[in-house]
């Protein structure tokens, strides 16, 4: 297995992070997973394994999928569609940062996609927008006019690392799941909690 390194040398938006992959993809599908966010599966099975599962009976591009409160639409990509079988949808629309109002559903696009090599030509047709960026969501949006896509509301639960509280209470709660760490956190936290501060 290869593992390769491209850098993006300015932050032009996802998109163009993106397009930075595509002499190393060549004619194939491929995985995007952004790195502020962490899935946790309920399965036995990775949500990047759900999402190439759901891949490999469409041979489409899979969104994962997360249902969030009506109030907090406005923060994320949303999809419009119809779900065709338990949890995977047919996305016919999608809608980056809608007002609550006007958005098409309260599923939005989890930080996890699995795409076919026709995104970059897509990519290509996008116009920088607000900042000067290409977002992937525009060229997600030109690529559902000409071929099936898909989403899955994937078995898990997202973990938030975009901010510095988050990314603390993610770490915490993983620690907690883990034996050789959790034997001596719990009582830390426990000692924090009652006003004591030594380490």
């Amino acid at each position: 297995m290869w593992i390769h390194f491209v850098w993006q040398h300015e932050q032009k938006g996802l998109g163009d992070a993106v397009k930075c992959a595509r002499n190393h993809v060549g004619n194939e599908p491929f995985a995007v997973l952004l790195g502020d966010t962490v899935l946790e599966s309920y399965t036995d099975t990775p949500v990047t394994g759900q999402l190439i599962d759901v891949y490999n009976q469409f041979e489409e591009a899979v969104l994962a999928l997360e249902e969030v409160p009506k109030e907090k639409v406005s923060r994320y990509g949303v999809i419009g569609g119809e779900e065709l079988e338990e949890r995977i949808y047919s996305i016919q629309r999608l809608v980056e940062k809608p007002d609550i109002d006007t958005a098409p559903s309260n599923l939005v696009i989890a930080s996890r996609y699995i795409l076919p090599p026709e995104i970059f030509s897509a990519l290509d047709m996008v116009q920088p927008g607000k900042g000067g960026e290409i977002q992937l969501t525009d060229a997600l949006h030109l690529l559902v006019q000409d071929r099936n896509m898909y989403g899955y509301h994937f078995i898990g639960r997202r973990h938030d690392l975009g901010n510095k509280l988050d990314w603390l209470k993610t770490n915490i709660l993983y620690g907690l799941k883990r034996e050789d760490i959790s034997e001596g956190l719990v009582p830390w936290l426990r000692q924090v909690l009652d006003g004591e501060t030594s380490h």
